[in-house]
């Protein structure tokens, strides 16, 4: 190619012979500096050379161990043509760092203890969070209230810390036992009733038990010298009566038109309200049978004696499922009175022991085997007289009585923290963490015994040597809007 500039042969290598220009001007070699020729010295490679045959280096690259998405540059053969303009540009954007040109150097590793700091600071964080607290818990009830809603003079009751002098109706009518009387009283219309009064010859009225949804106004109750009665509240008569001086009086509970009954010979007799003997009796317990509970299907009868072991009953089968094994019974160190069956889970049950045992063992009996433990133990070093589970929210009530000291070597940390203040008071366990989450002192003397609303919401307590009867609202029902009938209702009137 010719022109004014003279014969061009190679388009890539500008090495001219001779270039005239009009007017003359220096040759084109002193023009150029040495930083212009240093710019245009990669033009000097035979580049169609390189381009033709495959990019492979001469040494295999290496495999390193870095961030897939963080690209590092592996040792090759390839030139890295760097020009003092491109270490400006790579100056001005932060470039000229090692740890990022540096073709050889590895990554850096991240420190496992700053990682494990990062973990536990986010990990604090979330738990440190605090949730809601749900509607129906005890603690946005009870815990917020956190005093009795009804109170009711209760003289001369039973002192026998096993009775059950006192029950809750599903027609909101509560009865209470006082020695040899019987009264019940309407909440609605606050009318009492005096119900029934016992000879000497009976006895005093050891416990008393309404029946179910289908008969509200049944009402039976035991005398010590082991009589049982069934009452028609709503006609004021006996209804049905079944006498047995035999065997002394323990707990009772019904189960539709069936009545098992404790007794303190260790046996426990059914009777069905439409016969007039009893139709079978369960033999298994040696001593004082002083808690019976029916499950809520009606399948399973827990009756806890005065030596601590705790029984389930087959109700289709008539058989005891703690019989088969001695291994696979269910033990506390005291006489164990409260039970209390799941609204929301088939085969849980919590149990209670008093003293000398002082804790809450809850029970899965679906999948007992031998030599099984209970699932959880919430050791509280003080007497549990009764329990029940919320059938609104996953929580258990127990009520106790007096505590007694424990060498500080003898106690757990743990189990001596939870002990703290639960003397005489009404709590509130959340389940299944079984942490107390509410704790009212109740009474000034030991709680004796308590019964639940129909609702599920409120609890009656009675201290039969504080001679008092109270009310607490500890839950509400997921439609509950009466949020602030408490301080209405607060009151102090007499059951007598």
């Amino acid at each position: 190619m010719t022109s004014e500039y003279g014969n061009l042969t190679d388009p890539i290598t500008p090495t001219c012979a001779t270039i005239k220009r009009t007017p003359p001007r220096p040759n084109i070699s002193s023009t150029y500096s040495t930083r212009k020729r240093r710019r245009v010295s990669v033009a000097s490679l035979d580049l169609g050379q390189d381009l033709a045959r495959p990019l492979v280096p001469d040494t295999p690259i290496e495999e390193i161990n870095g961030d897939r998405f963080v690209t590092v540059r592996t040792s090759t053969s390839l030139p890295l043509n760097i020009t003092p303009r491109t270490n400006r540009i790579a100056k001005a954007f932060g470039l000229l760092d090692d740890r990022v040109l540096s073709p050889t150097a590895p990554p850096l590793l991240f420190s496992d203890r700053c990682f494990r700091s990062l973990l536990r600071r986010s990990a604090s964080e979330l738990f440190s969070t605090s949730r809601a607290v749900s509607l129906l818990s005890a603690k946005a009830n009870l815990g917020a209230r956190n005093h009795f809603v009804l109170a009711l003079d209760g003289p001369g009751m039973s002192t026998d810390m096993f009775a059950s002098p006192m029950a809750w109706s599903h027609a909101n009518c509560i009865g209470v036992a006082f020695k040899y009387d019987v009264y019940f009283q309407n909440l609605e219309s606050r009318a009492v009733v005096h119900l029934w009064r016992s000879t000497l010859s009976d006895g005093t009225v050891h416990s008393i038990d309404w029946a179910g949804k289908a008969k509200p106004f049944l009402l039976a109750l035991g005398t010590t010298a082991g009589d049982v009665r069934v009452m028609d509240a709503e006609k004021k008569m006996q209804h049905v009566d079944w006498l047995d001086g035999d065997h002394g009086m323990g707990g009772m509970h019904w189960n539709g038109d069936v009545l098992a009954v404790g007794r303190a010979g260790g046996n426990v007799t059914l009777f069905d309200v439409r016969m007039r003997a009893e139709i079978a009796r369960i033999m298994g317990h040696k001593r004082r049978v002083h808690g019976v509970k029916w499950s809520v299907d009606g399948r399973h009868l827990a009756t806890g004696d005065d030596s601590g072991i705790v029984h389930i009953w087959d109700h289709r089968a008539s058989d005891l499922l703690t019989n088969g094994d001695k291994n696979i019974r269910m033990k506390h160190k005291g006489p164990v009175k409260a039970l209390s069956w799941s609204p929301w889970q088939d085969g849980l049950l919590a149990t209670g022991g008093s003293s000398p045992d002082g804790e809450i063992h809850i029970w899965n009996t679906g999948k007992m085997a031998p030599s099984s433990g209970p699932m959880h133990s919430i050791p509280l070093q003080t007497s549990i007289t009764s329990l029940h589970w919320s059938p609104h929210c996953k929580e258990l009530l127990s009520t106790h009585g007096s505590s007694w000291a424990v060498p500080q070597s003898n106690v757990h940390p743990v189990a001596h923290e939870s002990a703290v203040g639960v003397e005489n008071s009404l709590a509130v366990h959340s389940y299944p963490s079984c942490q107390r989450i509410v704790n009212i002192k109740a009474h000034s003397a030991p709680v004796g015994h308590s019964c639940m609303a129909p609702d599920g919401c409120s609890v009656f307590t009675v201290s039969p040597m504080e001679e008092t009867i109270k009310m607490f609202r500890v839950w509400a029902a997921p439609d509950d809007k009466e949020r602030n009938e408490g301080s209405e209702m607060t009151s102090r009137s007499t059951i007598r």
